[in-house]
């Protein structure tokens, strides 16, 4: 930039915005203070602008150098391997060793740009961390992870969990708010991670209790304990708790959770192919599989495959198909530019609508569906290359002065480096199981 013609050039390199996570503007408003001009220097009639691009090479612990591509090592999808999975997989576990707290907790959202912890609460997101924890620790075989995780989740608990009346028990927010899919991600957790001899087991019956209760006549769900009617979230909640209510009916045998499952059946498809929100999608898939293959095939329900096939291919062909914007480091995410009130593509959106199409691939395939097992191999890739991409690791964290606070953890997009929990604990679910489907080496 040339602020006016009385000026010096002045520039900065092309990955600083990256590094420092600031807009163009807030970059040009840093080069106009260096050289002592008014923050708005570059809204002068007379300023002048240059593009440029220069390579970005940077020298590894090794000695090998690497060139990064939007402060990223470039990784195609042929380098997704059960090898490169696994390494991936440790780094989430260490960076949970390194990161916990001594009373179990975990940090909920930091800024390495900067060093700036942010406070925050979110059950939902921190169960799915503990859930997450679980999934690697089992693929691993690591006691480490697994403890690590139960402490988060006892400390979640000793806060949060309610019991009510003798009757049943809930996940509270510290506000009070006890949420339909707090509850159901407890119970997730719970059957990830937990034998039924631990002490902790116990809570899971009272809490699929709760889940139960929430249901309404006609198989939606009131997603909030309150006393007025409310559906707020439902396209989140309702799947989540639905998933909960497969997996008790799964290892109870206890028919009221398969009669919820059938009675929700009766619900949400019809509204869905009314008006399809793909948020619904990952939940749903998730529990109608489960639900489907918990079944001898005399006895499983041919409408939940539909069902299930429908959100899958559904999801595929609006979100994956559909992002034409998206550049090399960003595909395998998960967005529609046409369909903006379906959100913006993030890690965490891309971790759970991952982990949901592993489901339909596992249905697939327990049919010999060659067609559907292919797509859905393709789809489960492309996700994986693109949580992987956003993955913080030894390469990309030379400019931090903290890379351990980090290097494991998950960038919220190739353009915005803050790492929130849930990024986390959604790619430790999904890689877990994509480690299977990989592993197989089919279609």
């Amino acid at each position: 930039m040339i602020p006016d013609p009385s000026s010096r050039k002045i520039s900065f390199d092309p990955w600083l915005p990256l590094q420092q996570n600031r807009s163009l503007e807030k970059m040009l408003i840093k080069l106009c203070a260096q050289e002592s001009l008014p923050a708005n220097c570059f809204h002068n009639s007379k300023a002048r602008f240059e593009l440029f691009e220069k390579e970005h090479l940077v020298t590894g612990a090794e000695g090998k150098n690497y060139r990064l591509v939007r402060n990223t090592l470039p990784l195609p999808i042929e380098s997704v391997t059960t090898e490169l999975l696994i390494a991936r997989l440790r780094l989430i576990g260490k960076w949970i060793e390194r990161n916990q707290g001594p009373n179990g907790t975990l940090p909920y959202l930091y800024s390495p740009s900067n060093g700036d912890y942010r406070k925050g609460s979110n059950r939902i997101r921190e169960l799915i961390t503990v859930q997450g924890g679980y999934a690697v620790s089992k693929l691993l075989h690591d006691k480490v992870i697994a403890d690590a995780a139960r402490q988060f989740q006892v400390h979640l608990f000793a806060r949060s969990l309610k019991e009510v009346e003798n009757k049943y028990a809930v996940i509270q927010e510290e506000s009070g708010e006890a949420k339909l899919g707090a509850t159901a991600l407890a119970v997730l957790a719970l059957y990830e991670g937990l034998s039924g001899d631990d002490p902790l087991f116990k809570e899971a019956e009272k809490l699929g209790e709760f889940l139960l209760s929430q249901q309404r006549e006609d198989g939606s769900f009131q997603t909030f304990k309150q006393d007025t009617p409310t559906s707020q979230n439902d396209r989140f909640y309702s799947g989540e708790a639905l998933t909960a209510i497969a997996r008790i009916a799964q290892l109870t045998g206890d028919k009221r959770y398969d009669t919820a499952i059938e009675k929700s059946f009766t619900f949400y498809p019809k509204q869905l192919k009314e008006k399809f929100y793909p948020q619904y999608a990952p939940w749903h898939i998730q529990a109608y599989s489960i639900a489907y293959l918990n079944k001898p095939p005399e006895e499983a329900n041919a409408k939940y495959l539909e069902y299930v096939y429908w959100l899958a291919d559904t999801l595929i062909e609006t979100m994956l198909a559909n992002d034409r914007n998206a550049l090399p480091d960003e595909i395998g995410r998960f967005y529609n530019p046409d369909r903006r009130e379906w959100g913006p593509p993030h890690s965490s959106s891309t971790g759970i609508y991952v982990e949901g199409l592993t489901y339909a691939y596992e249905v697939a395939k327990a049919l010999q569906n060659q067609n559907r097992m292919q797509a859905y191999h393709r789809a489960v890739m492309l996700g994986t290359r693109a949580l992987l991409q956003v993955q913080w690791t030894e390469e990309n964290t030379y400019f931090l002065s903290n890379p351990e606070r980090v290097i494991g953890a998950f960038k919220r997009t190739v353009t915005d480096n803050r790492h929130r929990l849930d990024q986390l604990g959604h790619a430790a679910n999904a890689l877990s199981r994509v480690h299977s489907i990989v592993k197989k080496k089919d279609p």
